[in-house]
């Protein structure tokens, strides 16, 4: 499966996840925040991934745009993660 398609599936999870009636905690947002992380940290150092761009069969461009997927989602982890500090 081509990773991108991959990684729209996971983003669809985790819509179904928030389209409950249950408001999410900030712990539970968090815990969803890591598992987004570690899944796209995990396509970025796939090596079919890696392959894709060396042979410049996409955008060598998009290894920049995913890490700063990586960057923003650790920045949007540790302001829930200062909130639940202050709680």
């Amino acid at each position: 499966m081509w990773q991108g398609a991959k990684l729209n599936y996971q983003f669809i999870e985790i819509g179904q996840h928030n389209s409950s009636d249950k408001p999410m905690s900030p712990i539970e947002i968090l815990q969803e925040f890591n598992s987004c992380y570690l899944k796209i940290q995990a396509i970025a150092q796939n090596e079919n991934w890696l392959l894709l761009i060396a042979d410049k069969k996409i955008d060598p461009e998009v290894a920049t745009h995913l890490g700063d997927v990586l960057h923003y989602l650790g920045e949007a982890m540790g302001c829930v993660e200062e909130s639940l500090k202050l709680s």
